[in-house]
């Protein structure tokens, strides 16, 4: 949690500082227009608004960041639930193992009392 806590910091840091910069240079260097498309024939047919190619890189940027430190998240987290189920498992087998020692305790206390009768 803290690796993507600290990548969204990043990202944002990096947003406002590449943001500056950007919107600092002329229209030349950035400047290019793209438009996405996305066609279906006889479905669908979307396009975007016209993005400044600038724009673009600085928020693919920015999403690849934050993908690095989901994927590098994904790990420890199935780790945590691994190690969740084998604590429960221990609690139960625990529980059983006192189970069985207040039963052959009864039955030891039992043994000598039926055997002098």
């Amino acid at each position: 949690m803290k690796r993507l806590i600290f990548a969204l910091i990043m990202a944002l840091l990096f947003f406002v500082l590449l943001n500056f910069i950007y919107c600092n240079l002329d229209d030349a260097t950035f400047g290019y227009v793209v438009a996405f498309k996305f066609n279906i024939p006889y479905l669908l047919s979307l396009k975007s608004v016209p993005i400044p190619m600038g724009f673009v890189v600085l928020i693919a940027f920015c999403v690849g960041m934050l993908a690095i430190a989901l994927l590098e998240a994904l790990p420890s987290l199935f780790k945590t639930l691994e190690l969740r189920s084998k604590n429960k498992k221990i609690r139960q087998l625990e529980r059983e193992l006192s189970v069985v020692r207040q039963i052959s305790e009864k039955k030891d206390s039992d043994l000598p009392a039926k055997t002098l009768s």
